[in-house]
C-alpha cells in the first residue's frame, strides 16, 4: 500500500479554488482600464481577455495581470505572515509575542467566539471559505490594545464590542471586498482599542456594538 505525498503547491488555494464570473469579470475590468490609460494595446487587450475567459483559478488571472496592479487574485486566496508592526505597536505584550498569535480560522464551517473568553493581544483571522465572529461583549481585560489580522479570503468577519470600545480599520484593506464599520474608532476612556489589519480579500469585514439578540442573549 503507498502512500501520496502532495506535490509542491497541491494544497495552494490559489491553485485549487475554482473562480467564477465575479472574478473573471473584475479582471476584464482591470484590463480595459489599463487599455483606457495606454499601458495596453487594444490587441493585448483581446488576447488577455480571451485567457481570462479561459482562467479557471486565480493563479491564471495572475498571469495575465502582474504587470497591471500589484493586487493579484491569488494574494487573496493564500494566508499571509503576520503583518508587520506599525510605528509604536509593540512585538510583544504580557509575554504574547506579535508573531505567535490566536489563530482563528473558518474553512467550511464558521467560527464563533463569545462569552468570556481568553483573549491575547494578537489574532489571526482565517476566513478562507466561512465566517469568524469574535464577540467581545462579555470579554474582561486590562489590554489596552487588541491587534487582530485578518487574512485575505471569501468569508467575512465580525467584531462585536461593547459600547465603551473602539474599531480602528485604517490598516484594513478591503482589496475586492468590503469594510464596514459603525462603532467609535476611539475607544471611552481606558478601554481597549481593537486595531484591525491585514486584507479582507474578497470577503467582508464588519464592525459592531451590541445588536436586539446579543442583548437578549446577555439578558437570559
Amino acid at each position: 500500500m503507498s502512500s501520496a505525498t502532495p506535490s509542491p503547491g497541491e494544497n495552494d488555494p490559489a491553485k485549487t479554488f475554482r473562480i467564477g464570473h465575479k472574478e473573471r469579470d473584475e479582471a476584464i475590468e482591470l484590463l480595459r482600464e489599463a487599455a483606457g490609460d495606454g499601458r495596453i494595446t487594444v490587441d493585448e487587450l483581446d488576447e488577455r481577455m480571451e485567457k481570462v475567459q479561459a482562467a479557471k483559478f486565480p493563479i491564471d488571472l495572475d498571469a495575465v495581470l502582474a504587470d497591471l496592479t500589484t493586487e493579484l487574485p491569488s494574494n487573496r486566496f493564500r494566508p499571509t505572515s503576520a503583518i508587520a508592526p506599525a510605528a509604536g505597536h509593540a512585538m510583544a505584550v504580557n509575554g504574547h509575542d506579535r508573531f505567535d498569535p490566536l489563530v482563528i480560522k473558518a474553512g467550511w464551517e464558521s467560527e464563533v467566539r463569545r462569552a468570556r473568553w481568553a483573549v491575547p493581544p494578537f489574532i489571526r483571522c482565517e476566513p478562507s471559505m466561512s465566517n469568524i465572529e469574535l464577540n467581545f461583549l462579555e470579554v474582561e481585560t486590562d489590554l489596552e490594545a487588541i491587534e487582530i489580522e485578518v487574512v485575505a479570503g471569501m468569508g467575512s468577519v465580525t467584531v462585536v464590542i461593547p459600547d465603551d470600545w473602539a474599531v480602528n480599520v485604517d490598516q484594513l484593506s478591503k482589496s475586492w471586498g468590503s469594510v464596514k464599520s459603525v462603532v467609535d474608532a476611539v475607544p471611552t476612556g481606558r478601554r481597549p482599542l481593537v486595531r484591525v489589519g491585514g486584507s479582507i480579500g474578497m470577503g467582508s469585514f464588519k464592525a459592531r456594538f451590541a445588536n436586539y439578540f446579543d442583548r437578549r442573549r446577555l439578558a437570559k
